[in-house]
């Protein structure tokens, strides 16, 4: 089973051994009364939290409590996170004594005190905690209670002698100002806290790669070298292959070289693959290249697939209303460039376009001085797609030579493409369209005559008449010619056995040929039909 909503856990969870391993020396430290910091560093969705996950469900250590949560679960972003984080810890310190979770009582603080001084080890706790503990939900955040907040985990460990391990996404957001604080207040103070805790870890990570690292690292930080960093990356290929070949029903198997395919495509991003997989055996099995192409149409290249929806919302938050910062993208979507090309492409001054550079952030990478890519290739590949021209981005990425360039023909007469599946859609590879003209597109490689057998041409003409598409056979000529000479269905020579298509059947100009046919279809009005009766009888 696929899951593209919530965290990959258990049978789903694919062994990122490394990291898992790097994770455990941590817990080991901890344990041992000298915790260490990490830093795990990687783009979006790459996994961070299903690792932190499954790293809390391996262990059967009682005496120690993970604590993980996102900056982004407090919204507007402020100090009340930490209050938060108090919070979680406490729901995963005394959850298991109650049967129920703290946390969710927090909003009714009365059930919560009393649920919370019900638990067995409550009692035996120092008063101070105690009074802070029923505190928790409902006091006012001012600075002396920001600082208790912070060090409650600490206390809390220290005195159950357990361990505990906090782990923080998008860390990094902590380090903007925040609503009620001075500037940039925040870091130092958990600096100070934190390096006097002994029975607690932190685990931090974030997708703004450059300015986590810069958080750890630059000498000018709070936190300089007091984190060990670790890179979360895509997976390898065999765990990527995996994802995608074990995840799937059994009654909708997915063969390796179909995941290949998407491998091809998508590399080995687990989101990515986690979306594919669950386009793919939406459709009606056994899946084939035509269903590839069909999920990856829907995925990546549509307007409503989910992956181009969430590539949508990233480019939002890149680029937002800055057709500068737009232009820059798209001039790197097709692959590496040096500094002055994307100057020319975008036709702004060197000084703007550093800016611009510097404005995207982590989504460009620079390989080396003077050059520039995409930090993701897929997300350049979805540009270039909605880039004008765009549709045949599919055709050269997924289909074979024919389909290219009968893809690129139909391109130059301004029509837009995508692709249609055998197995759900019909019986043609291509679905043209041309303002509000429909095309249906048989794709054939071959030299005259085109041939077709009985049933493949019968079926043809019951998907154009069923979806009432107009349709036509594109021939291509094999190499080194690559020609596209597009036929006339009309014209085929039928026998029971068998139609056949050759060159009194070419359609010379696909415009007007289709301009023909809507006219010759629209039915014509009987002279003098608009004539009133009174005129008539006259």
């Amino acid at each position: 089973m696929f899951r593209t909503s919530v965290p990959a856990i258990a049978e789903a969870f694919l062994d990122r051994a490394d990291a898992v391993a790097r994770l455990e020396d941590v817990l080991r430290r901890l344990k041992a009364g000298s915790p260490q910091w990490l830093c795990i560093l990687g783009p979006r969705k790459i996994g961070k939290t299903s690792l932190l996950l499954e790293l809390s469900r391996r262990s059967v250590d009682e005496e120690v409590a993970f604590v993980v949560l996102d900056v982004f679960e407090t919204m507007p972003i402020s100090v009340e996170v930490l209050r938060l984080c108090a919070l979680r810890a406490v729901d995963r310190v005394f959850a298991r004594h109650l049967g129920l979770s703290t946390e969710a009582l927090a909003g009714r603080p009365a059930d919560y005190r009393r649920a919370l001084q019900s638990a067995a080890p409550f009692a035996s706790l120092p008063s101070d905690l105690r009074a802070d503990l029923l505190d928790l939900p409902d006091r006012p955040m001012d600075d002396a209670w920001l600082r208790t907040c912070i060090d409650l985990p600490e206390r809390l460990a220290h005195a159950l002698k357990i361990s505990i391990l906090v782990a923080i996404d998008e860390f990094q957001e902590l380090g903007a100002p925040l609503p009620g604080r001075p500037q940039r207040e925040l870091l130092p103070l958990l600096r100070s806290a934190w390096q006097r805790h002994r029975r607690v870890a932190y685990v931090i990570s974030g997708s703004a790669r450059t300015m986590l690292t810069d958080l750890v690292t630059k000498e000018h930080s709070p936190f300089f070298q007091h984190f060990a960093l670790m890179e979360l990356g895509p997976f390898a290929r065999e765990d990527a292959l995996k994802l995608l070949t074990d995840n799937a029903a059994d009654d909708r198997t997915i063969d390796r070289s179909l995941a290949e395919r998407a491998l091809s495509v998508l590399g080995g991003h687990p989101f990515y693959l986690q979306l594919f997989g669950e386009t793919l055996t939406s459709l009606r099995p056994p899946y084939d290249e035509g269903s590839f192409k069909t999920a990856m149409q829907e995925l990546l290249f549509s307007r409503t697939g989910r992956l181009a929806l969430y590539f949508e919302n990233e480019l939002d938050r890149l680029a937002g209303r800055s057709t500068f910062l737009l232009a820059t993208l798209q001039a790197l979507a097709d692959g590496p460039r040096r500094f002055q090309a994307v100057a020319s492409a975008i036709q702004a001054p060197s000084g703007a376009v550093v800016r611009y550079l510097e404005r995207l952030g982590d989504a460009v990478i620079r390989d080396k001085p003077g050059h520039y890519r995409l930090a993701d290739p897929v997300f350049g590949l979805w540009l270039r797609w909605r880039q004008p021209g765009g549709t045949v981005v599919p055709m050269r990425v997924l289909g074979d030579e024919a389909e290219q360039r009968v893809a690129e023909h139909l391109a130059l007469m301004g029509f837009e493409l995508i692709y249609q599946s055998r197995a759900s859609r019909g019986a043609f590879d291509l679905f043209a369209t041309r303002g509000a003209e429909q095309l249906g597109v048989q794709v054939k490689r071959s030299g005259f005559p085109v041939r077709f057998t009985a049933p493949e041409w019968s079926r043809m003409e019951a998907d154009g008449e069923r979806m009432k598409w107009r349709w036509v056979v594109a021939a291509v000529a094999a190499p080194p010619g690559n020609g596209v000479v597009l036929l006339d269905p009309a014209k085929a020579k039928k026998t029971q056995a068998a139609a056949r298509l050759d060159e009194a059947a070419a359609i010379e100009n696909l415009l007007l040929w289709l301009d023909k046919k809507r006219k010759a279809s629209k039915p014509r009005k009987k002279l003098g039909s608009s004539t009133s009766p009174a005129v008539r009888r006259a």
